[in-house]
């Protein structure tokens, strides 16, 4: 039985600057329905909040993306140490929207 060969692709990815950028979020919303995930990126600074990115992915592509940020987080753990989070949520006010 032959062994599947990987194939590498490579995709040159174009942004223009603002996205390339980056923008900052500390709070995440997460929305679903049957047939997408919609992830809010949110600068929360009480009193106000700023939407900085909504993405919005098919639920198979948000599983992939779920399984390669725990592969990411794993791999920085490795490389500098475990993440401790508080044994309780720290109280975030609630977003009106």
């Amino acid at each position: 039985m032959d062994k599947k060969q990987a194939t590498e692709i490579k995709v040159n990815i174009a942004g223009n600057e603002r996205v390339m950028a980056g923008a900052y979020a500390n709070n995440v919303m997460v929305h679903m329905n049957r047939e997408e995930f919609v992830l809010d990126f949110i600068s929360l600074f009480p009193p106000h909040a700023t939407l900085g990115a909504r993405i919005v992915v098919a639920p198979a592509n948000f599983k992939r993306m779920m399984r390669a940020m725990a592969d990411s987080l794993n791999r920085y753990e490795q490389e500098f140490g475990e993440l401790c989070l508080p044994a309780t949520p720290q109280q975030q006010p609630a977003i009106v929207q």
